[in-house]
């Protein structure tokens, strides 16, 4: 892949593959530890888990220490081990909250601010974007957010081979949101579009490229591709899009939060998308302070600054219930 030219469009392969590591007997063990035994188990085991991948996934780390460093600066070197153990239980928890909520097995207090601005959106029966991140767990959020009283659907990238797909969908039977597949296949975009025509609400990811036009964004100090599919969604849907965020506050709680949703002109779904720019890096810029204030909780463990020494295959973690949204 070659990187783009200062803060251009880009067309780049992904660099991200889409799977999720710790294949089937891993993420099988994990499922059974929660139906038999509850996520109470589940998290003492994530203890051991965590410190494994910390000194077995060098690639992984790496890209741990360099989040890490944009958000919390330099550090010792001897702090640097302890950290990345912390960001990966961290990334542990979040899945395993995420399968013990969409499972049925446990109940955590979330509180909800905004939700009357989401509603208000929601009952113009024009569809609503809502556009999160690889931050905190966006999925518990669209459990959650059946109170708006509208279908959910969920955009993810689904690129697991077949038995963890079937384990997947085994796992999330109880689940309340449909999930959409996406890619780069321009056809992946017709459910996405009559969902929104129907009036449903398509919560999906704009922290990672999955192979359409991206545009070079600052972002933590360094300059980061950022996919413009979400706000081109909008322009050509004209439904509008909101920025959401579901955090962690302690183990058992969460925080959903979101900004005032907007409407694009539909002429920007025709234009450049360097027409795009200034949402996007509003969208980035949000990102960012959200991570500074939740270092972590952000979760994308692949080379994602350009210009980044380590350019190799990237490994996402273990124990995921399901593929990783885009």
């Amino acid at each position: 892949m070659t990187p783009p030219d200062g803060h251009g469009l880009t067309t780049s392969a992904p660099r991200w593959s889409g799977r999720t590591r710790g294949g089937y007997l891993g993420n099988w063990f994990f499922v059974q530890l929660i139906r038999l035994l509850g996520v109470r188990w589940a998290r003492a085991w994530l203890v051991l888990v965590a410190a494994y991948f910390t000194l077995a996934a060098p690639r992984s780390y790496r890209c741990s220490v360099e989040y890490l460093k944009r958000v919390l600066g330099p550090q010792p070197c001897w702090r640097w081990p302890g950290l990345v153990y912390c960001h990966f239980f961290s990334y542990g928890l979040t899945l395993l909250d995420r399968l013990a909520v969409i499972t049925g097995r446990s109940r955590m207090e979330c509180t909800c601010e905004g939700e009357e601005l989401l509603r208000q959106q929601a009952d113009l029966g024009k569809g609503l974007i809502l556009l999160g991140a690889h931050l905190g767990n966006w999925e518990i959020g669209g459990h959650l957010l059946e109170r708006l009283e509208r279908p959910v659907n969920l955009v993810v990238l689904d690129r697991e081979r077949e038995r963890l797909r079937r384990l997947f969908r085994l796992a999330m039977e109880a689940r309340r949101f449909r999930l959409l597949t996406a890619d780069d296949h321009p056809l992946r975009s017709v459910p996405i579009l009559a969902a929104l025509r129907r009036g449903e609400i398509v919560a999906l990811h704009g922290d990672r490229s999955f192979g359409g036009a991206d545009l070079s964004i600052p972002f933590l100090g360094g300059t980061a591709s950022f996919p413009v599919g979400p706000y081109l969604l909008a322009a050509v849907s004209g439904s509008p899009i909101a920025q959401v965020f579901v955090v962690r506050e302690r183990i058992g709680r969460y925080r959903l939060f979101c900004f005032p949703a907007r409407f694009l002109p539909r002429e920007l779904g025709r234009a450049n998308p360097e027409a795009l720019r200034p949402h996007v890096s509003e969208y980035a810029q949000r990102v960012a302070n959200v991570a500074r204030q939740y270092p972590f909780q952000w979760y994308n463990f692949y080379p994602f600054w350009e210009g980044a020494a380590a350019r190799a295959a990237p490994r996402s973690l273990p124990t995921g219930p399901h593929p990783d949204p885009p």
